[in-house]
């Protein structure tokens, strides 16, 4: 974990990330229409993202590695139903290669 990495967290409002320098941006509850994740190579690693998307077309990219994803997927499970817990962890073992997922969807 770099020192320079984003860290995420989650409130009764919301998920955000703060990328330093008073600089924090989110998404509400409400908000949230869809999640996606795909994995992407880097030079010396997998990067793994989780996104979360509105139907205005906002977007928050949330990276498995920086401080505060478990507590922000953790929080996530419990505001949007219907959302499985298993498959944010099944997601962490998605390959570059695979097509970018659907994790959840609002009805």
């Amino acid at each position: 974990m770099d020192p320079q990495d984003p860290r995420l967290f989650a409130d009764p409002r919301g998920v955000w990330r703060d990328d330093g320098a008073g600089r924090v941006h989110g998404i509400r509850w409400h908000d949230i229409d869809g999640i996606d994740g795909y994995a992407i190579d880097a030079a010396d690693r997998k990067l793994v993202f989780v996104e979360l998307g509105t139907a205005a077309g906002e977007r928050l990219e949330l990276r498995t590695d920086w401080p505060g994803y478990r507590e922000v997927a953790t929080a996530l499970v419990v505001h949007l139903p219907g959302l499985d817990v298993e498959a944010l962890h099944r997601l962490e073992q998605t390959r570059a290669e695979d097509p970018p997922t659907i994790l959840w969807w609002k009805d």
